[in-house]
């Protein structure tokens, strides 16, 4: 790994595998198609949030906290993620969740969270949105209140430290494929800190080869293009990693996201049916089930460069799928 890592705890199962989709490369009429199963980094199928909570909840430690404290929408992967960690360190978790509906049915990750134990409040987008810091300030204190030490992290983890959980990835990546082999490596972006993590992974490692493209699920290109930007400049800044943008281009292809963040389309229901019964794997259809739609997409269309092998970053998601069902008739 690269000089500047901070603290790590280890808590997911790494390496995670890179297998091959030989059954959909086939249907596609390409030599080769790749998945790196980030969705198994272990901790009940935490998938990407795990790498970057190994990164924050170890500065958490350190710091002496005693309680989590954190946030997203009612089926975050990072929630749930953020609640299992705490469950097995014995520490106290708060979340407050954003969801239109004032008594959301207790299914995938939103059953798990309560399984954990985490403490949870519900809130409307409009407060949620609009009084978020005042949400953030009230946990906090309540947590002070309880006699806990609140350690607070954004949704996502999506701050300089989370981002090392995706630079640790890309050492991985180059132990498993090489860093002189080309690749377009793509997945799903909306808090950005996985997809920044992999664009300075890239830097550090000199994979000048490799091509990292982000699929917009929730924000259009130009906003996650400040997003990303911003992310990269801080870390950057705070570990002293000597780069330029120019080493760190960024590539958000566009037209994915549908009508929203967590609002499923026809196209990717389709992409989650694929990849089920060609391979046997699972999507989500807020994250990877829309990111897989822009890499078939893409391939369909000619845009992975000659002589690349496409390599597409499943980062979890399984158990949001699961609150889903409705989106899939009987016959599936």
């Amino acid at each position: 790994m690269h000089p500047a890592e901070p603290k790590r705890l280890v808590l997911a199962q790494l390496p995670t595998p890179v297998v091959e989709l030989k059954n959909l490369a086939r249907q596609l009429g390409i030599p080769r198609l790749l998945v790196k199963r980030d969705d198994l980094t272990g901790l009940e199928l935490s998938g990407n949030k795990i790498r970057k909570l190994e990164y924050i909840v170890a500065d958490a430690l350190t710091k002496g906290a005693t309680a989590l404290v954190s946030h997203g929408g009612f089926q975050s992967n990072h929630c749930r993620a953020t609640a299992a960690i705490g469950a097995r360190l014995r520490l106290a978790v708060r979340l407050f969740l954003r969801t239109a509906e004032p008594s959301p049915a207790l299914d995938g990750n939103l059953f798990l969270d309560h399984l954990f134990g985490a403490e949870i409040t519900y809130h409307t987008p409009e407060e949620y949105n609009g009084r978020r810091q005042e949400l953030i300030d009230a946990a906090m204190d309540s947590q002070r209140a309880a006699g806990r030490v609140p350690y607070f992290f954004p949704v996502g983890a999506s701050v300089p430290l989370g981002c090392w959980g995706y630079i640790r990835c890309v050492a991985e990546l180059v132990e498993q494929l090489g860093k002189d082999t080309p690749i377009d490596l793509f997945c799903a972006v909306s808090s950005v800190g996985t997809y920044t993590g992999l664009i300075l992974g890239k830097a550090l490692f000199g994979c000048d080869q490799w091509r990292i493209v982000g699929v917009p699920v929730s924000d259009s290109v130009d906003s996650l293009s400040r997003d990303v930007r911003d992310l990269e400049r801080r870390t950057v800044a705070e570990f002293n990693l000597g780069l330029s943008e120019a080493d760190t281009p960024i590539e958000l292809i566009d037209g994915f996201i549908g009508e929203g963040y967590a609002i499923p389309y026809p196209e990717a229901i389709e992409t989650v049916r694929l990849l089920a019964r060609t391979e046997g794997i699972l999507l989500d259809p807020t994250y990877t089930a829309k990111a897989m739609t822009g890499m078939l997409t893409t391939i369909r269309r000619g845009g992975v460069r000659p002589n690349a092998i496409p390599v597409f970053l499943h980062t979890g998601g399984a158990f949001g799928l699961m609150a889903r069902r409705d989106l899939f008739t009987s016959q599936t």
